[in-house]
């Protein structure tokens, strides 16, 4: 007797606050949905040192009265639902009444609040879960509710916040997400002082799509409207040519309700499946509408994932939806997107249904798996892979190695064979034809040629030499940008036409902090306004790509992999040699042996800026047991 016990009330909401509260984004999450489900149609967001300090949301919703000011703090108390049959079809963000309690538990909270028709307001303190007073207060009609200090009583859970800045980007992820499912509502997002996120209330979707994420992928976007058996799919999709590198861009609205649902991903995965290249996601912004009782949205403590009742269902009408717009690609004009109306104002004419809905191949959702991370490693640091010796498996580079690096210095640069200095004035000589290359290459490397698509073969001292050309061209690049790290004066080209692209919010804001260290690599990127920036020059040498894509591609990968600021420039070189190398179709003869004989002089040729290898020597001594000679 006597070994169980009854918590207090004041453990028991510390431990309600764990599962609801993790970080103050979660505290803007839920407040902001308070809001929404209150009838506001305007609201502000303050933070102050990534919400440690501060946060408040400001709101002309409804507002309460006294009694209800002081009910909503008691532990499961809310007006979203009344009855056992209620929690079946949820028609609101919030409806556990847990929020409010959770986050005055571990919180310095104060809420001021009046209902319109009410000459005053009423002001509630509470100290981490202890009300202070209850008074009189002048206010306009709404809420104001602030939160200082979260986690000010638990030190051990503030220890686990990461700093103000990441904090920050948490917090704006989660404004962008709001403002995209409710763009009727008004939203302003202000951190430490400075407006960040700004947008009216629109009845047009795609305004409200274009501030939030840029013109660029905007422009780049599909309109998508389609309805069947009850479910309604409107949003934008992007074409299959402007993907990213991450599924962060993939942002679903279930009811109003920006959630995670891995059914949708799926069916965008099914109508992408032969569109789009391995390890490339399209962008999306997708409006689901279907009935309360079709969706259970109670399956996480903060409301993240939403369930089907019937996930194939869903899956097929989102799969039908999406390819009816890309298959509509070539006819579609970008005047009428301006026209496409949003889920909470009139609907447009629906589409026509003539076509069949392909039917999905597989019988349940799979869950897509997380992505390896590639591992950061310095030249001067990187060993070459090594692996058990098998009769069986090729391994990657096996000792004895199948060349040593020629010297320390930076690889040259491949036009300086083909294309004489133009300083001497002497004329550019003709390439020799394929037979006339000389294929002999130091280190006793000869080239034999290229091999299937993105392979060349060379024969070295100890075996055959399978060169990987897109791994080699990376680490020729990242050991070109590392040079240009360690001198003073960077190499640069010029662009003769400078490129602008216009970025999304959060995408913006990392350009800006790292600009510095796309300096010190050979980039010169410029502020243009607003969310757009302006580059006119790129590291020297730099091979023709898009840009606009590899730039995108860089900045997701920071914004997915926490790195320090002293690891920044070196992070930074080797995300950028991964996206700004694209492979041509075929090298000539000239370009195979400035490719080898660049790679040859590179510090570590034997590892991409990622540590995988770049090539794969087969000895003759495992040539001989093969064939059994």
């Amino acid at each position: 007797m006597g070994i169980i016990k009854i918590l207090s009330a004041e453990v028991a909401g510390r431990i309600a606050a764990g599962e609801v509260i993790e970080r103050p984004a979660s505290v803007i999450k839920e407040l902001v949905e308070n809001s929404i489900d209150a009838g506001a149609t305007r609201i502000r967001v303050v933070t102050e040192q990534g919400g440690q300090k501060l946060m408040q949301v400001v709101d002309n919703g409804r507002g309460m009265d006294r009694e209800d000011a002081i009910l909503c703090l008691s532990a499961h108390a809310t007006s979203k639902i009344s009855r056992e049959g209620d929690v079946g079809q949820i028609a609101t963000l919030g409806f556990r009444g847990e929020a409010l309690p959770s986050i005055s538990s571990v919180s310095r909270f104060e809420m001021q609040t009046r209902m319109e028709d009410q000459l005053t307001g009423t002001e509630v303190i509470v100290n981490n879960g202890v009300i202070q007073d209850v008074r009189d207060c002048g206010c306009a009609p709404g809420t104001s509710i602030k939160v200082a200090w979260l986690f000010g009583n638990l030190p051990a859970r503030r220890k686990f916040l990461k700093g103000p800045a990441t904090e920050d980007d948490h917090i704006q992820e989660m404004i962008l997400l709001l403002a995209l499912s409710r763009p009727d509502i008004a939203f302003e997002l202000v951190q430490n002082g400075r407006s960040v996120i700004r947008v009216p209330a629109s009845a047009n979707l795609g305004t409200r799509v274009e501030l939030l994420l840029g013109k660029d992928a905007f422009a780049a976007m599909l309109p998508v409207d389609y309805e069947e058996e009850g479910i309604r799919v409107r949003g934008f999709i992007s074409k299959p040519g402007f993907t990213r590198s991450s599924r962060r861009d993939q942002r679903v609205v279930v009811n109003g309700r920006a959630a995670s649902a891995e059914t949708v991903f799926f069916a965008i995965r099914e109508a992408y499946d032969s569109l789009v290249m391995k390890g490339r996601y399209p962008g999306v912004i997708l409006y689901l509408d279907l009935a309360p009782d079709r969706v259970d949205v109670n399956v996480h403590p903060a409301k993240r994932e939403v369930r089907f009742r019937e996930p194939m269902r869903v899956a097929k009408v989102v799969g039908t939806a999406l390819r009816n717009a890309l298959r509509n690609l070539a006819g579609v004009d970008a005047s009428p997107w301006n026209e496409f109306q949003n889920p909470f104002g009139e609907p447009p004419a629906q589409p026509g249904a003539g076509d069949e809905p392909p039917t999905l191949t597989d019988t349940t959702p799979k869950g897509e798996q997380p992505a390896a991370k590639p591992v950061a490693s310095q030249a001067s640091s990187v060993a070459p892979p090594v692996a058990a010796p098998s009769p069986i498996v090729f391994q990657p580079i096996q000792s004895p190695l199948p060349f040593a690096p020629v010297g320390n210095q930076p690889p040259v640069h491949p036009e300086e064979d083909a294309v004489p200095s133009q300083e001497t004035g002497a004329p550019a000589r003709e390439e020799p034809k394929s037979h006339e290359v000389d294929r002999e290459l130091p280190n006793g490397i000869r080239l034999l040629g290229p091999f299937h698509q993105g392979y060349l073969l060379a024969e070295g001292r100890e075996g055959l030499i399978v060169v990987n050309v897109r791994a080699a061209s990376q680490r020729i690049l990242f050991e070109r940008m590392l040079a240009n790290l360690k001198q003073k004066k960077v190499s640069q080209q010029p662009l003769l036409i400078p490129v602008t692209i216009n970025l999304a919010l959060d995408e913006a804001r990392l350009l800006s902090r790292q600009l510095e260290h796309f300096a010190a690599l050979g980039y010169t990127i410029e502020e243009f306004g607003g969310n757009a920036f302006v580059i006119t020059a790129v590291p020297a040498n730099l091979q023709d790509s898009d840009l606009g894509i590899a730039m995108r591609d860089i900045l997701s990968d920071l914004r997915r992999d926490s790195v320090t600021n002293r690891q920044s420039a070196m992070h930074l070189a080797q995300t950028a040699s991964r996206h700004a190398v694209r492979v041509k179709q075929e090298l000539s003869p000239m370009e195979q042996q400035a490719l080898l004989r660049d790679l040859l002089k590179c510090e570590m040729p034997y590892a991409d800026a990622a540590g995988l290898p770049t090539m794969v020597h087969i000895t003759f001594s495992e040539l001989q047991k093969r064939f059994k000679t």
